[in-house]
């Protein structure tokens, strides 16, 4: 009986439900952190709140309890922000964030994944939750093949959350569902350790006149040069090709012609509207502008103008 309990304990041991396991030498690329690195999200969110962007960039680090952190800046497109101070653990490759949980023993951090788990691993999280690896396959990243971890939990009532991270890139996708909500995120972009993958335009566009123009305009970029963050204006009237646009693009090219960044591609009605380009990510130098508006129908004409903007850093 003594060497049957024994046995057990033994395979107690090596079931680990715990918060961390064995760091292996790449737990760490599956979030590559360092000061300058950027992620740029899309979303969208049922019933609340429809479609947005997010952008989180490594801005800096700090020392507090005892622990070098990342200081990890969240900025919306619509300009809010927010900040989280996170670190992996060198030990254990644990995600930590230094946010506490509603347990005594998570005053100080959290830990949100571990890294070097293995697929059927749960670590846990908060009091009573855990998040189970559940894949550790390969998927195409902005065209090319990579390893992946995804976590994720969910309960009895049909809820729960995952997030998927891609080896030398990151987080790439969050979900989460509930009985009468869902919420996915999307990773559009990413500069990573120097090296540029995907769109990175962190933009929002916004009417901002109820009048009707009467003709097309694009007006010059505000401020201009600009460091990183520059509005650009236009407007489209209502006339016999405008009643319903079907499609307006306002499209950031270099200097020699390549296509930086797509920050308006929809429909838009007859209004006067301001976008905003964020080019954190992107170098100093001469970049255009372009406004191409087609009409609604094959008849008349759209409008299509380029502008010059500068940026310095």
């Amino acid at each position: 009986m003594k060497k049957f309990i024994t046995i057990l304990f033994i395979l107690a041991l090596g079931f680990n439900i715990h918060s961390s396991f064995s760091l292996d030498t790449v737990a760490a690329k599956y979030y590559p952190l360092a000061v300058g690195n950027t992620w740029t999200y899309s979303g969208f969110g049922y019933p609340c709140c429809g479609a947005y962007k997010y952008r989180e960039k490594i801005t800096g680090t700090i020392i507090t309890n005892g622990h070098f952190y990342y200081i990890l800046t969240k900025t919306q497109s619509n300009g809010g922000s927010d900040i989280i101070y996170i670190r992996i653990d060198s030990l254990k490759g644990n995600i930590l964030v230094n946010q506490g949980g509603s347990c005594p023993w998570l005053q100080n951090e959290r830990t949100k994944d571990s890294l070097s788990a293995r697929k059927g691993d749960s670590s846990k999280y908060d009091c009573g939750y855990y998040y189970r690896c559940t894949d550790t396959s390969t998927g195409s990243v902005f065209g090319i093949n990579l390893k992946k971890k995804i976590f994720g939990w969910s309960d009895f009532f049909e809820a729960g959350t995952s997030r998927t991270f891609a080896m030398g890139i990151g987080l790439v996708s969050i979900s989460s569902f509930g009985h009468t909500s869902t919420n996915y995120v999307n990773l559009t972009g990413c500069y990573v350790n120097g090296v540029l993958y995907g769109d990175t335009t962190l933009t929002s566009v916004n009417i901002i006149s109820n009048d009707i123009p009467k003709s097309f305009s694009l007006l010059q970029n505000y401020p201009n040069p600009f460091n990183p963050v520059t509005k650009i204006k236009f407007s489209i009237p209502q006339n016999e090709t405008t009643h319903r646009v079907v499609s307006t693009r306002l499209i950031v090219f270099d200097a020699i012609g390549k296509e930086a960044a797509v920050l308006v591609n929809q429909q838009l009605q007859p209004g006067t509207y301001e976008a905003n380009w964020d080019a954190s990510a992107y170098p100093s130098g001469v970049y255009y502008y372009n406004l191409e508006v087609s009409p609604s129908t094959g008849s008349g004409r759209g409008f299509l103008e380029t502008k010059k903007m500068v940026l310095i850093k």
